[in-house]
């Protein structure tokens, strides 16, 4: 067999059908591509494109665009090479995005037919009449040039007057760019295994699997869209895979799904590119990756491929700030352009690209295409982003942002002007005008739109389903605002600077009622990047996609203590809102101990185990445990009966003894750690003193804003009138009997307030941190724990309020306190002096 030539920067030596026969010339039982479903060589590959060609040639003479409408497996790459084996241009489809879209995809690029895989024949035939079903079939492979002047390839971008744009580009360009991605920059080639991610629609989809085939590496596939994101890290070990080629997005939903200290093993590369990367994020990945892996922030364009990359090598220090997008590939010169017109080699301006390798242009658009692109002579031509950016003396590239309409949302640019076309066409909006408006704190973006109704009444979930229906997840805005006229200037021109500011978004409005609601909202609003959800906001009205979905499950299921079997999209589908979902999870939630919850089980020191307080969930200690170490297990415990049916016990020592029984079952000896809220702390005094009587090592009991065990110090539940003192009555003797219900919990803690009532504590002698919560009216008598603490202790007093104390934001001061005190223990340091350090805060 012939040696394979490695790639060059020429590409146009030879187009990349000739180059996939030097391939599988040089390496015919080499695997070439493969899913979970089976693996294809390049011998095998050619083949079965060749039937692919054989049958486009009967039906396609004239070697019109084709379309490709197949999952992200091995029958993609088959049709995507079958088309180009057959001379005609390729324009792959995304299954996901709505068919009235594709149709506009297939319109604009005058495809006549359509190559499908069996599960989406009906959505093919839907959007392109004429279909060739992929069947597994070989053939002889028989060559058909292009046409003179035909790509290779049509990617589309959003289209800035409704109309998406076809981006022409051919065999030299996508030889050259794999080039640049793979053999120049020393990322991949044969004999790697390419873990490829990315929607092949999208034209960084394409180019990899384009440069996967042409450098000769093997490409394993894996859809983030239909498979959990948890699955990615085994996933990668059983394929071997040595580079991954990802968004941050999917990387941030592996974090999120991964437990503390997972290590993505074998990995020696890792490109990135789609969005804007911040430093926290980054030494997220790296702690993900490991120190011995490449990392490469990658920046390119559907018009100009891989223009630079920024290489974090193994100890190479991690920016600032936002991750820079680095310096020029090879055959690539930029400049900025400043308002004037004036190009300069460093500097901030309008980011100017220069190469003999960009695309054709905008398929039949020559008016477009002369806007952004420039002949220069001998070859070279020039394009002018859209993006603002920094290059410092030494031609590293920071971009700033971008400088016409367009937006980033989730790593897609998207062009606003394309959802104004969908919803101008509505008979029920007279005018609308959608904006990206980006956070200044945390940079991240949303669409907003302004609508004009043409009468009637219209709802904003109304508009929003409208766009859901016809265009991708990314594209729904986040915010709809009715206004009765758009602003004009005096010539009647829309006033983009008189829109009033959207409102803050706040989809947290109606705030959640119970501390499963309160968890939940905090898990959708961390994935969906919102500062606060309420009880009533729908995920899916709040932008999440699929994606998203699958970051939440995978949260839910790691962090909640409920099996990933039971959690679905079909369950979030059914119960969308933060209180249908917190409830679907409590009745999904079949743990070993009913009442004790893992928050956290990584980690080599002493769990802490927190007692919940009356009628309160030991899932509300989970903003806590988040901000504990990563390395500090969190066991949490709430009372019997709460959820999932049973009479509550009617005395603190019994419910000490209960949680006594749990705690043993969970960790045999000491030492032990424990804290509790409220009437928990009561609950977990008794505990240290029934473990220090068997005699156990319990090393600090933690008092979280509770009434000292005194009655005559702890509140009565049976204030009011004799009608409201029998209703309470009734309330508390029917606790436990309605379970799984938010009136059980109210039940519930009106029973905890009367047991703390009948509580007589001892002094404990032991180490204790007291943290009050100075907001909350009962502050004082809360912090006078003074004559029940024999043995060395401190009061900390944090902002917020009684339940506050444990929910963002003022958690972090309590966390801050725990931390410092588990610390201490750790070093055995000895415990604080009360009398020196009395309180603190």
């Amino acid at each position: 067999m012939p040696a394979l030539p490695p790639l060059t920067d020429d590409g146009s030596a030879t187009t990349v059908v000739g180059r996939l026969l030097e391939v599988a010339a040089a390496q015919p039982a080499a695997v070439a591509v493969g899913d979970a479903q089976r693996q294809l060589t390049y011998a095998g590959l050619l083949a079965e494109a060749a039937a692919v060609s054989d049958a486009l040639a009967r039906r396609n003479p004239d070697r019109h665009p084709v379309g490709v409408l197949c999952g992200h497996g091995v029958e993609a790459v088959v049709a995507i090479v079958g088309v180009m084996v057959s001379g005609a241009p390729v324009v792959v489809l995304d299954p996901t995005t709505p068919a009235a879209r594709l149709r506009s995809y297939v319109d604009s690029a005058g495809a006549v037919l359509c190559v499908a895989d069996g599960p989406r024949v009906a959505a093919a035939r839907e959007v392109c009449g004429d279909v060739v079903v992929l069947d597994g079939r070989r053939a002889d492979l028989r060559v058909v040039p292009p046409l003179p002047g035909q790509p290779t390839a049509l990617a589309f971008t959003s289209g800035s007057t409704g109309r998406p744009k076809g981006v022409a580009s051919g065999s030299a360009w996508y030889l050259h760019d794999a080039y640049t991605n793979a053999t120049a920059t020393g990322c991949y080639g044969p004999g790697d295994t390419v873990a490829a991610l990315l929607p092949m629609a999208f034209s960084a989809g394409l180019g990899l699997t384009i440069a996967g085939l042409v450098s000769g590496a093997t490409q394993q596939l894996f859809d983030p869209r239909t498979r959990p994101v948890r699955e990615l890290p085994g996933w990668l070990r059983a394929v071997g895979a040595t580079v991954l080629v990802a968004s941050p997005a999917i990387l941030r939903g592996i974090v999120a799904s991964s437990p503390a200290g997972t290590r993505l093993e074998g990995l020696a590369q890792l490109t990135m590119a789609g969005e804007t990367v911040h430093a926290a994020e980054l030494a997220a990945v790296r702690r993900l990756v490991g120190p011995a892996c490449v990392i490469r922030n990658r920046y390119g364009s559907t018009e100009t491929g891989l223009i630079c990359e920024h290489v974090l090598g193994p100890g190479d220090p991690l920016p600032p700030g936002a991750t820079p997008v680095g310096r020029p590939v090879a055959g690539v010169a930029l400049l900025v352009r400043d308002e004037h017109g004036r190009d300069s080699a460093t500097g901030t301006g309008r980011l100017v690209v220069r190469s003999r390798w960009l695309t054709d242009g905008y398929w039949r658009a020559p008016e477009a295409t002369a806007e952004v692109f420039r002949d220069l002579g001998d070859g070279v031509r020039e394009f002018l982003t859209s993006d603002a950016a920094v290059i410092a003396d030494d031609g590293t590239v920071r971009l700033l942002g971008r400088t016409d309409h367009s937006v980033k949302i989730r790593g897609h640019l998207v062009e606003p002007g394309e959802v104004d076309a969908l919803l101008f066409a509505r008979p029920e909006i007279r005018e609308a005008v959608t904006v990206g408006v980006v956070a200044e704190d945390t940079g991240r973006a949303r669409l907003v739109s302004y609508v004009v109704p043409a009468g009637g009444r219209l709802e904003a979930s109304s508009v929003r389903r409208v766009v859901r229906a016809e265009l991708p997840a990314f594209m729904v805005p986040e915010q709809v605002v009715l206004l009765p006229a758009l602003p004009r200037t005096e010539r009647g021109k829309l006033d983009r600077a008189a829109l009033p500011p959207a409102a803050a978004h706040d989809p947290g409005a109606c705030p959640p009622r119970t501390d499963w609601e309160r968890v939940v909202a905090a898990v959708f609003a961390r994935v969906l990047g919102l500062e606060q959800v309420g009880r009533d906001g729908d995920f899916f009205d709040l932008g999440g996609d699929s994606l998203a979905a699958e970051e939440l499950l995978a949260a839910v299921a790691s962090e909640l203590d409920v099996s990933g079997v039971t959690l679905s999209t079909t369950l979030l589908a059914e119960a969308p809102t933060v209180e249908a979902f917190a409830a679907a999870v409590r009745r999904h939630r079949r743990p070993v101990h009913p009442t004790l919850l893992r928050l956290r089980d990584d980690g080599d020191r002493p769990p802490l185990f927190c007692v919940a307080g009356a009628g309160a969930v030991a899932v509300g200690f989970r903003p806590l445990a988040q901000r504990l170490p990563a390395d500090q297990p969190v066991l949490a415990l709430q009372a019997h009966g709460l959820e999932g049916g049973g009479r509550p016990d009617g005395s603190v020592e019994e419910m000490a003894a209960r949680a006594l029984r749990t705690l043993r079952d969970v960790r045999s000896h000491g030492p032990y750690r424990l804290a509790g809220h409220s009437l928990g702390a009561l609950v977990a005094l008794e505990m240290a003193h029934r473990l220090r009587a068997e005699g156990e090592d319990v090393e600090l009991l933690a008092v979280v804003d509770s009434f000292p065990p005194d009655p005559a110090l702890t509140p009565s539940p049976f204030a009011g009138g004799p009608l409201r003192r029998l209703k309470l009555a009734v309330a508390i003797a029917t606790a436990g009997i309605v379970p799984d219900r938010v009136g059980n919990y109210s039940r519930f803690h009106l029973q905890g307030m009367a047991v703390a009532r009948r509580y007589r504590g001892r002094p404990w002698p032991g180490r204790t941190l007291v943290v009050v919560a100075r907001d909350d009216a009962a502050a004082e008598a809360r912090a006078a724990w003074g004559p029940w603490l024999t043995g060395p202790s401190v009061t900390v007093r944090v902002a917020g309020d009684h339940t506050g104390v444990l929910h963002e934001p003022h958690v972090g001061a309590l966390a801050e306190a725990l931390t410092a005190e588990l610390a201490a223990l750790d070093a055995a340091v000895p415990g604080l002096d009360a009398a020196a350090v009395p309180e603190r805060g």
